[in-house]
Formats: structure tokens, C-alpha cells, sequence
């Protein structure tokens, strides 16, 4: 049997993720090639990405906690008699 033409892809990756994954991935006795063959096998039989990208509930609930704390009107307070002043409500210019 012929064998098939191949195609390499190279990517740019955070180097921890990588290792991270490829670890999950020997745990289950994978490549990262069969992972990625895999994936891409899926998207052609399935005619699209076979995951959802979405935030989970705490990646929510902090993005939510950033976005509050950065709208908040509360002011940058850069020593600590201005923290006094402002939690001891002395907020009257000198």
C-alpha cells in the first residue's frame, strides 16, 4: 500500500502547557502527533471544532471580579496615610 503524503506543522506553544499536556498525554499512552491527528480527523468528520471555547464558571466569576474592581470608583491609594484618610473617611483636601 502507497504510503500517504505528510504534512508538518510547526506551532509557537507556551512551553509549560506543552509539557503539561504532553504529560497528560503519555499518561494515556499518546503522541502529541496522534492528539493533533485525532482532533483533526474529528473537525473533517464532524465539519466543526468538537469542543466548545467557553469560560468556565470561575473564569467567569473572576473576569466579572476584574471588570467590577476596574469600573469601581475607588480611588489609587499609593501609601499608607492615604489608606488612613480613606478608610476613616477624611477624604478633605489638606
Amino acid at each position: 500500500m502507497a504510503e500517504k503524503a505528510q504534512k508538518r506543522i510547526q506551532i509557537k506553544m507556551d512551553r509549560d502547557l506543552y509539557r503539561d499536556a504532553t504529560a497528560v498525554f503519555d499518561s494515556l499512552g499518546l503522541t502529541t502527533a496522534a492528539v493533533i491527528t485525532a482532533l483533526y480527523k474529528r473537525v473533517v468528520v464532524e465539519g466543526r471544532i468538537p469542543f466548545e471555547f467557553k469560560l468556565t464558571e470561575e473564569e467567569n466569576a473572576r473576569l466579572n471580579l476584574i471588570k467590577t474592581v476596574y469600573d469601581s470608583k475607588v480611588p489609587t491609594l499609593t501609601d499608607s496615610e492615604e489608606i488612613r484618610k480613606y478608610l476613616n473617611g477624611d477624604n478633605s483636601e489638606d
